[in-house]
């Protein structure tokens, strides 16, 4: 508890998703008050041409704040 899921376009190297993975961990640490220990990230790439049937399907269901305007 928790899980960040971040799906994105292909091209950002290990090291920046790396970067990234540990900042949002602070945040969901800071923001939600869990140890760090806890908190998981996960990326998927998606290329663009399939990115709107991708993620509209794997979303569904979820409970979403902000949508994308595709």
């Amino acid at each position: 508890m928790p899980h960040v899921s971040v799906k994105l376009y292909p091209g950002r190297s290990k090291e920046v998703k790396q970067a990234f993975a540990e900042k949002l961990q602070d945040f969901v640490v800071q923001e939600l008050g869990c140890e760090p220990n806890v908190v998981s990230v996960s990326f998927k790439e998606i290329d663009a041409e399939k990115w709107k049937d991708v993620i509209v399907d794997e979303i569904a269901g979820e409970e979403t704040y902000i949508d994308a305007d595709f």
